[in-house]
């Protein structure tokens, strides 16, 4: 029985019962389409070369007989004429519903020819009027001919018009109208092959026999159904179509013609061996026609299902942000379509990653795709998408949209996840329907920024002030190199002393960027950015060269100078090979290794981990000291002891934060200095204010101090005059 069943669903497959998708039905349909095409190019040329060579042959003789000039064009090449309109009209059609273009050529040009065609099949009132007789069955037959020929011709115009109507309406093309427009034109092509190829077979012979008869040169015109055989071919094998539809099809016109040439045996008998030749055909035809369309469809399944993976996330099954960009640009170009009625969504969920480390990736992913779920039920009809990570875009009507954000951030609030999940989500309304999408996907994202890590807030919307802030992102982002190249950049150097002595021992450098337009920069305004677009290593790495410069300033100058910490992201061993790079600068300058000294924040520990500890192993190899930096900020702070080896611990001033009011403080600070001494480690404590803090900080053993205490961060040219002028010592001892 299973076997019986899959040589039915095999059979049904063959002939084309299965349904096919919306995709690979229209895939086929354009293929007619495009084979339309280049059949139309193909009888363009051919009827052109028929009228020259009708012209020559029969009306230039008839009009030197004085025959009128109109009926003797009309009558000897009024079907060239209407095949060449017809073919010019489809092929006008064809080229502006594959290219789907709004242009005014689009409307104009299928709407005239298709007119003309109509205009011109309303001739068969003329060509009527010169049909010579009914009586004779071959007139009888040749005169049907023509008159189908001309239907199909008129209706293929009608709906050639009809479809320029609905393209200007609703800007874009009828599936169901285009069908019948190639319908009509195979049909067209069939009724024309059936006529001239039946006058071929029964032209010049009058010998029952069916052998030809000699002409007055004594020469045998051989006549055959050729015309119709090379329409039959188009129309099955050009034009796909279900194989049952094809082989029903390609019957009914074979027998139909059979019938034809059958029932005429008084001018010419069909021959046995022509019997043979022509069911061979007809099956052979068949076969090719079922092979053609089985290859199509597999190719429209293909692409559909690469389409399908360009435009849809691999891990939700919602769409992606290429589909949506795509989509946003057609609805920001159809005129008809208000834009500022839309919202540009950026969607994030905070703290997901929390999640991620504490449920697994796995439980990660089935709420990536439960939320996805959801967000295309909340914003049902509009366009939504993942962008990648826990970052969703929606290009969402206006209509209802506050009531439709509460209902997704309820759903986070709703107690479901025993983890803190907040939604962020950043709103721009484009007021300019050629503005690239991306361009305002980009404002909503920055929008959804603002509010991060502040509870409660789960909508900003990009606003005048949100404009200009985010222009002078676009502009850190655009003029990163300028700023490298122009000296924009520079490194401002904060003090580091000794606990005991208070003597200077060192000096952090900081990044500052004096701009000729927006003034002074703090780090706060470009460092998170530039880690944002990944282009901090390009900051990075100007600061490192210009602490080497003003190190082998000093050295040269003899002016006393102290090791200075450089701080490295985590972006630094992604996108460039930071070991390489220090130490090529080092080396062009001839600063002494152990005067630079390499600051990796905590954080920085937790992704690309192998990549991070081969560097800090070639950082040590090469002679370089290595600090923890922002000790405690982190949640693996002990792990990251215990994994890595560093020289000097570097310990958050978020400890000293509470450091009056809370005794615990006191207790920790100690503790981890006793840590770091037990397992090999010089300490150093930043953002320390006041007296009190420092001398604590010296009874337990807390080696280095930084803040501004003593300091903030200055211009080398500053930190030098503290030298001069006596406010700071320089100690001697370097580690």
């Amino acid at each position: 029985m299973q076997t019986l069943q899959t040589v039915w669903n095999q059979i049904r497959n063959i002939l084309g019962f299965r349904k096919n998708s919306k995709y690979v039905s229209r895939h086929l349909n354009e293929a007619n389409i495009r084979s339309s095409i280049y059949m139309c190019a193909v009888v363009f040329v051919i009827e052109v070369w028929m009228i020259i060579r009708s012209t020559n042959k029969y009306v230039v003789p008839a009009i030197n007989e004085g025959k009128n000039w109109f009926d003797a064009i009309f009558k000897n090449t009024s079907l060239f004429w209407l095949f060449i309109i017809a073919s010019i009209a489809m092929m006008i059609f064809g080229v502006f519903y594959l290219k789907k273009s709004t242009s005014r050529k689009s409307y104009i040009l299928p709407f005239i020819f298709g007119g003309l065609l109509i205009t011109y099949s309303l001739l068969i009132i003329k060509e009527i009027s010169q049909f010579t007789s009914w009586d004779n069955l071959n007139d009888r037959i040749s005169n049907e001919g023509v008159l189908a020929f001309y239907l199909f011709a008129f209706l293929l115009g009608v709906f050639i018009v009809l479809h320029t109507l609905y393209f200007m309406k609703h800007k874009q093309n009828s599936y169901g109208i285009s069908i019948v427009v190639v319908v009509m034109f195979a049909l067209m092509c069939l009724a024309f092959g059936i006529k001239v190829g039946y006058s071929d077979f029964f032209s010049k012979f009058k010998q029952g026999n069916g052998l030809p008869k000699p002409n007055s040169d004594g020469e045998y015109e051989i006549k055959s159904m050729l015309c119709f055989l090379t329409m039959v071919i188009y129309v099955g094998c050009l034009l796909i179509w279900k194989p049952y539809i094809s082989i029903t099809l390609l019957t009914s016109i074979f027998m139909v013609f059979y019938a034809l040439l059958d029932v005429n045996r008084a001018n010419r008998v069909f021959a046995d061996g022509e019997k043979v030749n022509y069911i061979t055909f007809l099956i052979s035809l068949v076969v090719v026609t079922v092979t053609i369309y089985q290859q199509r469809v597999r190719e429209g399944e293909k692409s559909e299902s690469l389409e399908y993976a360009a435009e849809h996330d691999e891990l939700t099954g919602i769409h992606n942000l290429y589909y949506l960009e795509n989509k946003a640009k057609e609805i920001m170009a159809n005129p008809l379509k208000d834009i500022s009625g839309y919202t540009f969504l950026f969607i994030n969920i905070e703290n997901f990653k929390t999640f991620n480390d504490q449920k697994g990736f796995a439980e990660g992913n089935v709420f990536l795709k439960s939320f996805a779920k959801e967000l295309e039920r909340i914003f049902e009809g509009d366009v939504v998408a993942r962008q990648a990570d826990d970052h969703f875009v929606c290009l969402a009507s206006n209509d209802n949209l506050h009531e439709r954000l509460a209902e997704l951030n309820k759903l986070l609030n709703s107690g479901i996840y025993d983890i803190y999940l907040e939604l962020k989500v950043g709103g721009y309304i484009s007021t300019r329907n050629d503005e690239d999408p991306r361009r305002a996907i980009d404002k909503a994202r920055y929008a959804s920024g603002l509010i991060r890590h502040k509870y409660g807030i789960y909508y900003s919307e990009y606003d005048e002030e949100t404009h200009k802030k985010y222009h002078k992102r676009q502009y850190i982002v655009n003029h990163i190199d300028q700023a490298v190249q122009e000296g924009w950049i520079r490194p401002y150097y904060q003090p580091v002393v000794w606990s005991d002595t208070k003597e200077l021992c060192g000096c952090e450098a900081l990044a500052r960027w004096i701009d000729p337009k927006y003034g002074f920069l703090s780090p706060g305004d470009f460092i998170p950015i530039l880690e944002e677009h990944r282009l901090i290593h390009k900051l990075d790495v100007a600061i490192f060269e210009s602490v080497c410069k003003d190190l082998r300033s000093h050295m040269d100058s003899g002016k006393p100078f102290v090791p200075v910490s450089l701080n490295f992201s985590r972006l630094d061993f992604e996108l460039m090979d930071a070991v390489t790079v220090l130490n090529d600068l080092v080396t062009k300058y001839n600063v002494p290794r152990d005067y630079i000294h390499v600051e990796v924040t905590e954080s920085a520990l937790t992704d690309n981990m192998d990549i991070l500890k081969q560097s800090m192993d070639r950082f040590h190899e090469l002679g370089f000291a290595i600090w923890l930096d922002d000790f405690g900020s982190g949640y693996s702070s002990l792990n990251v002891l215990k994994d890595y080896r560093f020289d000097v611990l570097k310990i958050d001033m978020k400890f000293l934060s509470s450091f009056d009011t809370n005794p615990k403080s006191k207790d920790i600070i100690k503790s981890v200095v006793d840590l770091a001494k037990k397992v090999g480690m010089k300490t150093l404590t930043e953002g320390v204010e006041t007296k009190e803090q420092a001398e604590f900080l010296n009874v337990v053993g807390c080696g280095r101090l930084q803040g501004y205490l003593f300091g903030k961060p200055l211009p080398v040219a500053d930190i030098d005059d503290g030298i001069e002028t006596g406010k700071y010592t320089v100690s001697k001892a370097i580690i």
